[in-house]
């Protein structure tokens, strides 16, 4: 996908072309009379669009499976056949990260001249695919390198970089995120945790919730309101916070799957010196958004959910079930989906390599992936049969519990990260322009 030679994927109709005429004399617009569009066959109408890779790219392609053939043991790949669990994979993916870190693939997109290969968002897309179809274990230390490692290059100190950036690389540190808190999930804006300066340090005091793995984490990074009289986007802090000490306690959260992986962060009086201050006092809203800009799916997303509908197919056809023709219609129905949402993956990858910044659009995203997961976990529980009410733990659950485990998730994805309700709202009014409800 060359940045100067690749279109951006959106279709432009007949109707569409004609309108770049639209300042052109009429006589030079004036041609052969043609058939309307409208008795045209669609396909007639419509631009190709290359959706190939350079062979540059597809040479990348070939370099990142040679290394995971050779750096990933087979016994480390998840199978997709349940059984496996984050919480219980720690010491694993903190030496696969480090594995990941040695063999310099964890700075892929940073700028060469801090030490990363300045890859375009089409190889970095390309490495994160061919990892998660190796089946390739979760990194220990994800939201530290994905999300705070890139924002201290951005934000921190030269002592912040020295100190934290290659230790959260390679998992001699591991972050937590402390952003939600019970009374503010959704709008940050609306955080009560405090910080309060005295003698020198910031006293932190308040709650977070919903902390992937904290219980292991030996810092997180957090925001906290440094001046309460000031506008809600304003007055935040952005702090690095030692977990070990005394004034942090950590409450893990049994989910209905039976895991712990998130946890409450309470802080009483927990201390943070001025040097784990990122930026000024009022930056944290600020900082925050650079953090939530490094987030990303892309075709990883894409390749899970394809593999996804194979195993799917294949457990209709172990059990039986492809016989009846409403299961079938709901595996086909599921294929295409998932081929969409690749397809969707690659258009957003496109805007990105021609240097467009996510905006509103995301949001269709995000709402069509969780509701596609629902609807496939919910296929597949439902042919299992009576097997499919089984708890996932279940010794008679087929396949370690894997669809139960994952249809249990799906409940969740459709309410984390902006529910679905918050999603269409956004589509509606920043996408579509529609006027707002009361």
């Amino acid at each position: 996908m060359d940045r100067d030679t690749r279109p951006t994927p959106v279709s432009r109709t007949a109707d569409t072309a004609r309108s770049d005429l639209s300042g052109a004399p009429r006589s030079a617009r004036r041609g052969p009379r043609k058939p309307s569009t409208s008795s045209l066959p669609l396909l007639t109408i419509l631009e190709t669009v290359d959706l190939g890779f350079t062979p540059e790219e597809e040479s990348f392609r070939l370099e990142v499976q040679s290394w995971l053939q050779s750096n990933l043991p087979k016994d480390w790949r998840q199978d997709g056949k349940g059984g496996y669990r984050d919480e219980e994979d720690t010491e694993l993916q903190r030496e696969w990260q480090r594995k990941l870190y040695e063999g310099g693939w964890l700075k892929l997109g940073w700028p060469k001249e801090v030490g990363g290969r300045g890859a375009t968002p089409v190889i970095q897309a390309i490495y994160q695919e061919e990892v998660a179809r190796a089946g390739a274990p979760g990194i220990l230390g994800r939201l530290g390198v994905t999300l705070l490692a890139p924002t201290l290059v951005a934000h921190g100190t030269d002592w912040q970089k020295e100190t934290y950036v290659e230790k959260i690389l390679s998992a001699e540190q591991i972050f937590c995120q402390g952003f939600s808190e019970p009374d503010a999930g959704s709008d940050l804006a609306g955080l009560r945790t405090r910080a309060e300066r005295r003698n020198g340090k910031w006293i932190l005091n308040g709650q977070k919730t919903w902390s992937s793995g904290a219980h292991y984490s030996d810092k997180s990074f957090l925001l906290a309101r440094t001046d309460p009289a000031a506008e809600p986007h304003r007055g935040i802090g952005f702090f690095l916070v030692d977990m070990r000490q005394p004034g942090v306690e950590v409450r893990r959260i049994k989910q209905m799957t039976g895991g712990g992986e998130f946890s409450e962060i309470f802080l009483s009086g927990a201390e943070v010196e001025d040097r784990d201050l990122v930026g000024r006092p009022d930056d944290g809203w600020k900082i925050a958004m650079t953090v939530f800009g490094f987030e990303r799916g892309g075709l990883a997303q894409a390749a899970r959910f394809e593999r996804a509908v194979e195993e799917l197919a294949t457990l209709a056809r172990d059990r039986g079930a492809g016989a009846d023709p409403s299961t079938r219609q709901r595996i086909a129905q599921a294929r295409i989906e998932a081929h969409v949402f690749r397809l969707i993956g690659l258009r957003n990858l496109t805007r990105a390599q021609h240097g467009h910044a996510p905006g509103p659009e995301a949001s269709l995203t995000k709402l069509y992936w969780s509701e596609m997961d629902k609807r496939l976990q919910e296929t597949a529980v439902g042919v299992e049969g009576m097997y499919g009410a089984l708890a996932p733990h279940s010794v008679l659950a087929i396949e370690d519990g894997r669809w139960q485990y994952g249809w249990m998730w799906a409940q969740a994805e459709t309410i984390y990260a902006g529910s679905s309700e918050i999603q269409r709202n956004i589509i509606a009014e920043r996408v579509l322009g529609l006027a707002r409800g009361r």
